[in-house]
């Protein structure tokens, strides 16, 4: 927690000036506040003697102190309401643009839906706690201080036996205020538990659908929103006590000023003008009063989310640029692996990949083909530091990996992944996504179109342009989803050929693509790979037959490792993969035959 409140100071420092003059304002209002009775007593003492220019002169007094009440209000609040709209500004980026540096490991632990509430609700929270909650604390207590300065100066005796209800408010905000804050911590927590469970199945409706499954996502759904809505009843029964109990403190403060004080106006000790003043302030304490119960579950309520909100900023990258990293590095493709040994983050977990030695000259082609699940993508994504590896097993042109800047390195390299994740906006957007880091997106145009268009054709989605409504110009929905696998795959293809890199890493890239396609894609690539290093991972060995290099991966380890016909020579688990998928292809071929075959003799038969 106090980590949570160092953090939060660190904002309302950086506001300092707008909440400094929000101060000034707010002591000028309280004076208002405060000398509003006092007036109005002097009005009533002008008023016992009838209309006279003295009474008009303390009304003109009392419209005027309204008056300036009136604009000190609107602008304090103004400005304490902005302060807190521009920490919450901060903390949404800030938040944002440190999930953007975490490493791809973060996002295997934490749960989308929980990440999400984190950012928008809990925020949320932490902005109202800094407006309204702030304004509140500081306004009421200064408040109370003058009003009853301004009550013992009138009657001290009576001013202290109208205190004497108001010291329960702290019992009272500690032991509600406990209940408070927990009951806001497993909210917030449920919503976010609820906010993943409906992120996963919208994401995956289409599988819900295929298995017939909509009664059992129902199920675990409204498992889940019961919990979220014990947890809170929970807190709106907080909510509700809280105020309930503090409204009954200033009701008796009035009933011991009607009792004391109307016995010493009878007996002549207490003028009218005193007693309407001493009402007055007690009417007024009323609603500050009142709501402060209502402001420290807020406060609480606040407290609770930017402790979540700091456990996740607290989250430090283990990606990122060394202090010895070298900047303006240009990178030429030369890629060299020493002894690699990689194991994903997690207890006892078998490593992904095993002394695993390779050297990639610059602009040559490497292989990478092996079972599921025997390390091909991790190899790759190691090489523009998706995962983090230790110094001294993965070398660029030379250097250490770990010593380039993440910058340099990532531009001069562009990846394919087998996932072909597309942005909900236009197509030639998608394609021109890397090609400026420093420029905002979705504006590509001029330039940029000819680039767009010239990776477009090298990945044969030229003619899938035309059937599009808007061509360039359609925006393919969220992930993709208005364009099928294969051009979902042939567009995150465009978008790494558009970049012209390096080094270019292709994982599975053509698997979503028909034969004659991927023919016509194998025959530009060709052209493109001249002068660029290149790794191609696939399952297919007539994928990385035309290599410098092939690789054969076992288990994480290198199992073979020559050119296509140097591994076909050798009879090893290479040959053996070629011949099993030569088989699949055939067999696949006189399937659809005899399918259509078989299918026609069920016509007859029926």
């Amino acid at each position: 927690m106090r980590s949570a409140l160092r953090r939060l100071g660190g904002y309302v420092q950086r506001n300092r000036l707008l909440y400094t003059l929000w101060l000034v304002l707010t002591i000028g209002y309280v004076i208002c506040f405060v000398s509003i009775p006092v007036l109005v007593g002097w009005c009533v003492a002008a008023a016992e003697d009838g209309p006279n220019p003295e009474l008009t002169r303390e009304l003109w007094r009392l419209v005027g102190v309204t008056l300036l009440l009136a604009v000190l209000r609107f602008f304090s609040r103004t400005l304490v309401f902005n302060a807190a709209r521009d920490i919450e500004y901060e903390i949404r980026n800030d938040l944002f643009s440190h999930l953007q540096s975490l490493q791809q490991s973060f996002y295997f632990r934490w749960r989308t839906g929980d990440i999400m509430s984190r950012c928008v609700n809990d925020v949320n929270a932490v902005r109202v706690m800094l407006g309204i909650g702030v304004l509140n604390i500081v306004q009421t207590p200064l408040m109370y201080v003058l009003s009853i300065a301004a009550m013992a100066a009138i009657d001290l005796q009576l001013a202290l036996l109208v205190l004497v209800p108001y010291p329960l408010f702290i019992l009272i905000a500690r032991v509600f205020g406990r209940q408070i804050h927990h009951w806001s911590l497993v909210t917030q927590e449920g919503l976010g538990q609820l906010s993943n469970q409906l992120q996963e199945s919208i994401a995956g409706i289409s599988v819900v659908k295929a298995y017939a499954m909509e009664g059992v996502t129902s199920a675990r759904f409204d498992q889940a929103n019961n919990e979220m809505y014990r947890c809170q009843l929970g807190l709106v029964r907080a909510n509700a006590i809280m105020p309930s109990v503090v409204n009954l403190l200033p009701a008796a403060a009035m009933w011991i000023i009607l009792l004391v004080g109307g016995s010493r106006l009878a007996d002549g000790r207490m003028q009218i003008s005193e007693f309407f003043t001493f009402a007055m302030y007690v009417y007024q304490l009323t609603f500050p009063t009142f709501i402060m119960g209502w402001v420290v579950a807020m406060v609480q309520r606040g407290s609770a989310s930017m402790q979540r909100i700091d456990e996740l900023l607290s989250e430090e990258p283990s990606i990122a640029d060394a202090p010895d990293a070298e900047k303006g590095f240009d990178v030429r493709g030369e890629i060299e692996f020493r002894s690699l040994t990689f194991c994903y983050p997690g207890a006892d977990r078998e490593p992904a990949l095993r002394d695993v030695s390779l050297h990639v000259p610059a602009g040559s082609r490497l292989g990478v083909v092996g079972r599921v699940g025997s390390g091909k993508s991790t190899l790759a994504s190691i090489v523009p530091r998706i995962f983090e590896v230790e110094d001294g097993q993965v070398f660029i042109d030379g250097v250490d990996l770990n010593r380039i800047s993440l910058k340099d390195l990532r531009r001069a390299i562009a990846m394919v992944p087998q996932d072909s994740f597309l942005f909900s906006m236009s197509l030639a957007d998608n394609i021109a996504f890397g090609l400026d880091a420093d420029r905002p997106v979705g504006s590509t145009g001029g330039r940029d179109l000819e680039q767009v268009v010239e990776a477009a054709e090298r990945a044969q989605l030229a003619g899938d342009v035309l059937e599009l409504p808007h061509g360039y110009s359609t925006v393919v929905g969220e992930r993709g989803v208005m364009l099928s696998g294969g051009q979902r795959q042939r567009t995150a293809l465009a978008r790494a050929l558009a970049l012209r890199p390096r080094i270019l890493i292709l994982d599975d890239t053509l698997s979503s693509v028909d034969a004659a396609t991927e023919v016509a894609i194998r025959g530009e690539l060709e052209r493109i790979f001249a002068g660029r290093t290149v790794i191609i991972v696939s399952h297919r060995v007539s994928s990385v037959r035309s290599a410098d290099q092939i690789v054969v991966l076992e288990a994480g380890r290198v199992a073979e490792l020559g050119n296509h016909d140097e591994l076909m020579a050798a009879e090893g688990l290479y040959a053996r993969l070629a011949r099993d998928q030569a088989r699949e292809e055939e067999a696949s071929e006189g399937g659809d035959e005899s399918l259509l075959g078989t299918h026609s003799g069920f016509g007859e038969l029926t």
